[in-house]
Protein backbone atom coordinates (compact mmCIF):
# COMPACT_ATOMS: atom_id res chain seq x y z
CA UNK A 1 0.00 0.00 0.00
CA UNK A 2 1.40 3.43 -0.92
CA UNK A 3 1.74 6.31 1.54
CA UNK A 4 -0.99 8.12 -0.40
CA UNK A 5 -3.37 5.15 -0.08
CA UNK A 6 -2.61 4.79 3.63
CA UNK A 7 -3.19 8.48 4.31
CA UNK A 8 -6.36 8.57 2.20
CA UNK A 9 -7.81 5.60 4.10
CA UNK A 10 -6.78 7.14 7.45
CA UNK A 11 -8.48 10.44 6.58
CA UNK A 12 -11.61 8.73 5.24
CA UNK A 13 -11.92 6.88 8.56
CA UNK A 14 -12.10 10.28 10.27
CA UNK A 15 -14.91 11.43 7.97
CA UNK A 16 -16.84 8.15 8.15
CA UNK A 17 -16.81 7.87 11.95
CA UNK A 18 -20.23 9.13 13.11
CA UNK A 19 -18.75 10.19 16.47
CA UNK A 20 -16.71 12.85 14.64
CA UNK A 21 -19.88 14.52 13.32
CA UNK A 22 -18.88 15.10 9.70
CA UNK A 23 -21.85 15.23 7.36
CA UNK A 24 -21.53 13.92 3.85
CA UNK A 25 -19.03 11.69 2.11
CA UNK A 26 -15.56 12.94 1.24
CA UNK A 27 -13.97 11.36 -1.80
CA UNK A 28 -10.27 12.19 -1.94
CA UNK A 29 -8.56 12.18 -5.34
CA UNK A 30 -4.84 12.39 -6.06
CA UNK A 31 -3.16 15.49 -7.50
CA UNK A 32 -6.40 16.85 -9.07
CA UNK A 33 -8.05 19.90 -7.50
CA UNK A 34 -11.68 19.46 -6.46
CA UNK A 35 -14.22 20.79 -8.94
CA UNK A 36 -17.88 21.72 -8.55
CA UNK A 37 -18.51 19.88 -11.83
CA UNK A 38 -17.20 16.51 -10.58
CA UNK A 39 -18.31 14.27 -7.72
CA UNK A 40 -14.91 14.83 -6.09
CA UNK A 41 -14.83 17.24 -3.16
CA UNK A 42 -11.30 16.71 -1.83
CA UNK A 43 -7.79 16.17 -3.17
CA UNK A 44 -4.45 15.16 -1.76
CA UNK A 45 -1.27 16.62 -3.23
CA UNK A 46 2.35 15.63 -2.69
CA UNK A 47 5.15 18.06 -1.94
CA UNK A 48 8.69 18.32 -3.32
CA UNK A 49 9.92 19.11 0.22
CA UNK A 50 9.85 15.51 1.50
CA UNK A 51 13.01 14.33 3.23
CA UNK A 52 14.54 10.90 3.82
CA UNK A 53 17.20 10.19 6.43
CA UNK A 54 19.06 6.88 6.54
CA UNK A 55 19.14 5.35 10.01
CA UNK A 56 21.87 3.10 11.46
CA UNK A 57 19.98 -0.17 10.95
CA UNK A 58 19.43 0.48 7.24
CA UNK A 59 15.95 1.85 7.79
CA UNK A 60 14.85 5.21 6.42
CA UNK A 61 13.03 7.96 8.32
CA UNK A 62 10.63 9.82 6.03
CA UNK A 63 9.18 13.27 6.65
CA UNK A 64 6.57 13.86 3.96
CA UNK A 65 4.35 16.84 3.38
CA UNK A 66 0.92 16.56 1.81
CA UNK A 67 -1.64 19.22 1.05
CA UNK A 68 -5.30 18.38 1.37
CA UNK A 69 -7.72 20.51 -0.64
CA UNK A 70 -11.47 20.78 -0.03
CA UNK A 71 -14.09 22.48 -2.17
CA UNK A 72 -16.63 24.16 0.10
CA UNK A 73 -19.53 26.55 -0.37
CA UNK A 74 -18.38 30.10 0.24
CA UNK A 75 -21.15 32.53 -0.76
CA UNK A 76 -22.49 33.67 2.62
CA UNK A 77 -20.92 34.69 5.90
CA UNK A 78 -22.70 31.93 7.87
CA UNK A 79 -21.39 29.31 5.43
CA UNK A 80 -17.84 30.59 5.79
CA UNK A 81 -18.15 30.41 9.60
CA UNK A 82 -19.47 26.85 9.23
CA UNK A 83 -16.42 26.03 7.09
CA UNK A 84 -14.14 27.28 9.86
CA UNK A 85 -15.94 24.98 12.31
CA UNK A 86 -15.47 22.06 9.86
CA UNK A 87 -11.72 22.63 9.65
CA UNK A 88 -11.36 23.11 13.39
CA UNK A 89 -13.15 19.79 13.90
CA UNK A 90 -10.84 18.12 11.35
CA UNK A 91 -7.75 19.53 13.08
CA UNK A 92 -9.01 18.23 16.44
CA UNK A 93 -9.75 14.76 15.00
CA UNK A 94 -6.25 14.52 13.51
CA UNK A 95 -4.71 15.59 16.84
CA UNK A 96 -6.86 13.07 18.73
CA UNK A 97 -5.83 10.19 16.45
CA UNK A 98 -2.18 11.15 17.05
CA UNK A 99 -2.68 11.36 20.81
CA UNK A 100 -4.32 7.93 20.85
CA UNK A 101 -1.62 6.58 18.50
CA UNK A 102 -4.12 5.51 15.84
CA UNK A 103 -1.94 5.36 12.74
CA UNK A 104 -2.25 3.67 9.36
CA UNK A 105 -1.72 -0.09 9.52
CA UNK A 106 0.39 -0.58 6.41
CA UNK A 107 3.69 -2.06 7.62
CA UNK A 108 5.37 1.31 8.14
CA UNK A 109 6.36 2.51 11.58
CA UNK A 110 4.33 5.73 11.76
CA UNK A 111 5.40 8.33 14.32
CA UNK A 112 2.94 11.12 13.48
CA UNK A 113 0.46 12.68 11.08
CA UNK A 114 -0.04 16.33 11.99
CA UNK A 115 -2.10 19.23 10.75
CA UNK A 116 0.30 22.16 10.27
CA UNK A 117 -0.90 25.73 10.07
CA UNK A 118 -4.41 27.00 9.51
CA UNK A 119 -6.86 25.86 6.85
CA UNK A 120 -7.49 28.73 4.48
CA UNK A 121 -9.31 29.44 1.20
CA UNK A 122 -6.43 29.35 -1.27
CA UNK A 123 -8.67 29.78 -4.34
CA UNK A 124 -12.10 31.34 -4.77
CA UNK A 125 -14.50 31.38 -7.70
CA UNK A 126 -15.13 34.87 -9.07
CA UNK A 127 -18.75 34.82 -7.90
CA UNK A 128 -17.63 33.42 -4.50
CA UNK A 129 -20.02 30.44 -4.76
CA UNK A 130 -17.18 28.03 -3.90
CA UNK A 131 -13.68 28.18 -2.47
CA UNK A 132 -10.92 25.62 -2.36
CA UNK A 133 -9.50 25.39 1.14
CA UNK A 134 -5.97 24.18 1.75
CA UNK A 135 -4.92 22.03 4.73
CA UNK A 136 -1.23 21.19 5.19
CA UNK A 137 -0.18 17.87 6.71
CA UNK A 138 3.18 16.59 7.94
CA UNK A 139 3.76 12.83 8.01
CA UNK A 140 6.59 11.00 9.77
CA UNK A 141 7.28 7.28 9.39
CA UNK A 142 10.12 4.77 9.23
CA UNK A 143 10.53 2.09 6.56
Amino acid sequence: MTVFESLKKWLEEIFEDPENGFDGVYWIDSEVLPSSVKQQNAALYSSPNDTVTELLGGQHKHVDYKTLYFMKDFKEHDIRISNEAFFEKLRNCIAEKNAEWIMPDDGREWTSIKHTGPAYPSQKQENLDFAIYQVNLRLEYVE
